[in-house]
C-alpha cells in the first residue's frame, strides 16, 4: 500500500464523508455486513460555464486588449489608479479588462471601485509587494 499525504488522506477522508452521506441507512448496514461495496467510477471533469452575457471586446469605444497592454506597462498602482479613472470604463468593461488581466485579478466587485481596486491589486500592486517582498532580488 501507498503512502498518502496528510492533504490527500484528509481530502480522501472528506470525499467519502460525503459519498457515505448520501446513502440510506439500508444501504450502510449492507456496506457494513459486507453485503454491499463502494465503486469508485471515474466522472467527466466540471466545466466552467461562460458568462451569461458576454461584454464585447470593444465596449464604450474601449479596446480591452490595448488596455490590459497599457495597465501591464503601468509602473504604480497609483498609475492604474489613475489610468481607471477614465468615464469610459464602465462596471462591466472593468470586469472585462479584470479577466483579462488574469488569474491575479479579481473581476468579482459590484462597483467601479471595487473592481478598480481589485485590477490595482492584482496588476502594479502585485508586483510592487512582490518587489518589496523579495528586496530587489530579482529586478
Amino acid at each position: 500500500m501507498r503512502e498518502l499525504s496528510t492533504a490527500m488522506t484528509d481530502h480522501i477522508e472528506m470525499a467519502l464523508r460525503r459519498a457515505l452521506a448520501t446513502l440510506s441507512t439500508e444501504e450502510l448496514a449492507a456496506l457494513a455486513t459486507g453485503r454491499a461495496r463502494l465503486e469508485v467510477r471515474p466522472v467527466a471533469p466540471r466545466t466552467r460555464r461562460a458568462p451569461a452575457t458576454p461584454v464585447p471586446a470593444h465596449d464604450h469605444d474601449v479596446d480591452v486588449a490595448a488596455t490590459v497592454e497599457r495597465i501591464n506597462a503601468l509602473p504604480t498602482p497609483a498609475a492604474v489608479e489613475d489610468y481607471l479613472k477614465d468615464r469610459r470604463f464602465t462596471v462591466p468593461v472593468l470586469k472585462q479588462i479584470a479577466r483579462e488581466l488574469g488569474p491575479t485579478v479579481l473581476a468579482t466587485g459590484r462597483s467601479k471601485a471595487d473592481v478598480r481596486r481589485d485590477i490595482v491589486a492584482g496588476t502594479a500592486g502585485f508586483r510592487c509587494r512582490s518587489a518589496a517582498m523579495s528586496g530587489g532580488a530579482w529586478t
